[in-house]
């Protein structure tokens, strides 16, 4: 199967910042190879599929060129499903932005209505005291008639009647700006919520990552440890080119669950295609390293199954780097560490764990 890309094992170029009258030109083309890609592997032309496309020709978009090149070059195979589930990690941003700007459009209105109810409220209490006052400074007056005693005795008790009205009327607007303000706030939260999590396995996706480092970075380590973990999968590729996506999906969503039980008081996420981030609290590096070595040996104990054919896939083995937070320590630097001693368990053989045994000091 040829692709686009001439069948290289890498992924687009970016396109260099070129001048208006040659965008036109650039955009044509570059739509014109996404194209290409939707005939070649047989993905249906619809806008959510043609967006990771485009993104992938135009070649800006690191994530996405990383997570599809060797499905495009070397696999050869790439499903709806891939598509929609880099979309979703990678090209939501702008989805979710403009819901939560709608979201945030009609609180600002439910919160102008309220303001309105509160001033009518207002101006009732002010009309109502006013003709209260008015009827007080006249019974004072020492030469009053019973008929105007009368009167003014009806005036107030009209002007007590406009009041309850205009109370049960404002009550009635105020629930139901209420309901309106309490079902977007939990919309919003919903949208909140879904920004933060990974479509395809449920835990953190990459900004819950990235908020968690900056939370991390930007408080003050206390005594003890609080760890990173990055857990990543050994010849995972492998998994997709003899089995399918279907199946490496199963795999990646086995794998974050399998985490959240083995430590569930951990803040996990999906960082990357088949790359996972643990942040937890530990005392100490032997403890880190324990927990490490038992993360290691629960996956490579456990021979993986498909559900429906039963076939063996074999055992499926992690690499693990575990850093230490320390007190000077950036979220960058922090990240780097943990990467280093990921890529130190690779190198020596994957299927293992090295933790970083520093303390904060």
């Amino acid at each position: 199967m040829t692709t686009p890309a001439q069948d290289q094992n890498v992924a687009p170029k970016p396109k260099q910042p070129l001048k208006t009258e040659q965008q036109s030109d650039v955009a044509f083309s570059v739509a014109k190879e996404a194209l290409g890609y939707i005939g070649t592997f047989g993905t249906p032309p619809i806008p959510e599929v043609y967006e990771v496309w485009y993104r992938y020709a135009e070649g800006n978009n690191k994530a996405i060129c990383e997570q599809l090149s060797h499905s495009v070059n070397v696999a050869k195979s790439v499903t709806t499903s891939q598509l929609r589930d880099l979309r979703k990690q990678f090209l939501a941003d702008s989805e979710t932005s403009e819901a939560n700007g709608e979201i945030s459009e009609k609180l600002a209105r439910e919160v102008a209505d309220l303001q309105s109810i509160i001033s009518s409220h207002q101006g009732a209490n002010a009309e109502f005291g006013g003709s209260v006052a008015t009827v007080s400074d006249r019974l004072r007056d020492g030469d009053v008639s019973t008929a105007e005693i009368k009167t003014c005795i009806d005036s107030v008790l009209q002007g007590s009647d406009r009041m309850q009205h205009k109370i049960a009327e404002m009550d009635s607007k105020l629930q139901s700006s209420k309901s309106q303000i309490d079902g977007l706030m939990e919309t919003l939260a919903e949208l909140n919520s879904a920004m933060h999590m990974d479509p395809l396995t449920g835990i953190g996706n990459r900004r819950a990552f990235d908020k968690e480092m900056l939370n991390c970075s930007s408080t003050k380590p206390t005594a003890g440890s609080r760890y990173l973990f990055l857990v990543d999968l050994d010849s995972f590729k492998g998994v997709n080119d003899s089995y399918g996506h279907a199946a490496g999906d199963k795999v990646l969503r086995f794998v974050a669950s399998t985490l959240k039980q083995l430590i569930p008081e951990a803040s996990i996420a999906r960082y990357g295609g088949d790359e996972f981030a643990v942040f937890v609290n530990l005392a100490g590096p032997d403890q880190a390293k324990e927990l490490a070595n038992e993360v290691c040996l629960f996956f490579f104990g456990n021979e993986l199954t498909l559900n429906k054919t039963a076939e063996s896939i074999g055992k499926l083995t992690v690499s693990l780097g575990a850093a230490c937070r320390r007190v000077d320590d950036t979220s960058e630097s922090w990240f780097e560490r943990a990467d280093k001693l990921l890529y130190g368990a690779k190198s020596s053989g994957r299927n293992r764990a090295m933790v970083e045994r520093t303390l904060v000091a």
